[in-house]
């Protein structure tokens, strides 16, 4: 499944804001932290749950950050 759309980070928030293709699902999300870990698993876990259909996975389980997100991370 393709989902298009803009990550953005300043010191202190991360957004982003997801459609899929077809236009059927969509997310737009924003955090007022940004260069913490545990919140941006948690927003790329929910980005594939609402997007894709999938349940959310548990933080035991989560998968590492997608590096070309983690690159629009102000640090």
């Amino acid at each position: 499944m393709s989902v298009y759309g803009p990550t953005g980070a300043v010191q202190g928030f991360y957004t982003c804001a997801f459609t899929t293709e077809d236009g059927r699902r969509g997310l737009t999300a924003l955090t007022n932290t940004s260069n913490n870990g545990t919140v941006h698993r948690t927003m790329l876990r929910t980005r594939e749950s609402a997007l894709c259909g999938k349940p959310a996975t548990s933080r035991r389980t989560a998968t590492p950050p997608d590096p070309a997100v983690t690159n629009d991370l102000a640090r």
